[in-house]
């Protein structure tokens, strides 16, 4: 399918049939990765978590019945990324507003005539 189809008049791909599709996308693609932080996270679907995790039990469970401190877990998981931060657009809004009162103020100072001469 090409997603260009989209856009060109007479098609009949419609936004919502493309976002059925993408809601059709395994975990490990590359949109769940990128979802998930980054392209290490391809190859970490839900069934990969639940197996290191209980790799990294039975080997602390290992340790701990021959009388040894627990180590670092076997497998480690990539960690998420942590997330941008969402403004929401009220706040962008009142930004701007600020930020052109302060460039109409900024304006009006340098346009004063010098009235010191």
């Amino acid at each position: 399918m090409d997603l260009r189809d989209l856009w060109r008049p007479g098609s009949t791909v419609t936004p919502r049939y493309v976002l059925w599709l993408v809601g059709q996308l395994p975990p490990d693609s590359a949109l769940g990765a990128a979802h998930q932080g980054g392209p290490e996270f391809r190859s970490w679907t839900p069934q990969n978590y639940l197996l290191a995790a209980a790799v990294n039990l039975l080997a602390a469970a290992n340790r701990q019945r021959a009388g040894k401190r627990s180590s670092k877990p076997l497998v480690t998981p990539p960690r998420r990324k942590q997330k941008a931060r969402v403004i929401p657009l009220d706040q962008i809004a009142r930004r701007q507003r600020e930020q052109g009162m302060f460039r109409a103020a900024a304006e009006q100072s340098t346009q004063e005539p010098n009235t010191d001469s």
